[in-house]
């Protein structure tokens, strides 16, 4: 049986996937602060919207909808269909609501929100950004099982999921709570200081279940409208 898989969009990022990325993955992507992690997801969410027509759904827990248009807007992407492409901005809805300041089971808020959108609207990609703040919401007593119950949950509707993980910039991990091992993909994204000084953001492909991809370091760059990676020959 050939499995289906969805396209990112990003010139040369789906040969390094050996064709892209299997439909119903749960994508974990990481990184140090400003390491172009949403901007990342908005492009690949926007290039399916308007070529394909993709029902998106981006859920945002800290930064608020107009910024994101901002940047969306700032990097070239315009003219997608507002009512197949949605971000939705809990940032404002936890500042509007009563008693925001109380733990919530916010698992479970998102869990029904996402399920109602998906059986309602069949949504084709889901982006939660990010991960780390969800888990500064929601009282974890129980953190592996609730997690992952979480990704289960997520797997289980069959569209492409992206999860956005903030990393301290000393850190190893990938997640909080290893959450790469339950994902079905890792994007690490980061900056290298090169040697006259300057700095390069770079991609890397850390795992990606059902695909033999490139796991080199790849320079992450925006030109023209257009993200695109290229394999660093030699540092």
């Amino acid at each position: 049986m050939e499995l289906k898989t969805v396209k990112t969009h990003i010139d040369g990022l789906d040969e390094e996937l050996g064709g892209g990325i299997l439909k119903g993955h749960v994508v974990l992507v990481s990184g140090t602060p400003g390491t172009m992690k949403s901007s990342s997801i908005l492009y690949m969410m926007y290039q399916n919207n308007i070529r394909h027509g993709a029902r998106c759904l981006y859920l945002s827990l800290e930064e608020r909808k107009e910024s994101l248009q901002t940047t969306m807007d700032r990097l070239g992407m315009t003219g997608y269909d507002p009512e197949k492409f949605s971000i939705v901005d809990i940032a404002r809805l936890r500042m509007e609501k009563e008693g925001v300041e109380e733990k919530k089971d916010w698992f479970q808020i998102i869990k029904k929100f996402i399920q109602r959108r998906v059986e309602s609207e069949g949504v084709d990609f889901i982006a939660i950004d990010s991960l780390t703040a969800l888990y500064t919401l929601t009282e974890l007593s129980n953190p592996r099982l609730q997690i992952f119950h979480f990704f289960g949950f997520l797997k289980e509707l069959g569209v492409n999921v992206f999860l956005i993980s903030e990393m301290d910039m000393d850190s190893q991990a990938y997640g909080n709570y290893k959450e790469d091992f339950l994902a079905d993909g890792t994007f690490l994204l980061h900056y290298h200081e090169q040697h006259d000084t300057s700095v390069q953001l770079r991609m890397r492909i850390v795992k990606m279940r059902h695909a033999n991809h490139y796991r080199g370091q790849m320079a992450l760059m925006h030109r023209n409208g257009k993200l695109m990676v290229a394999p660093i020959v030699a540092d």
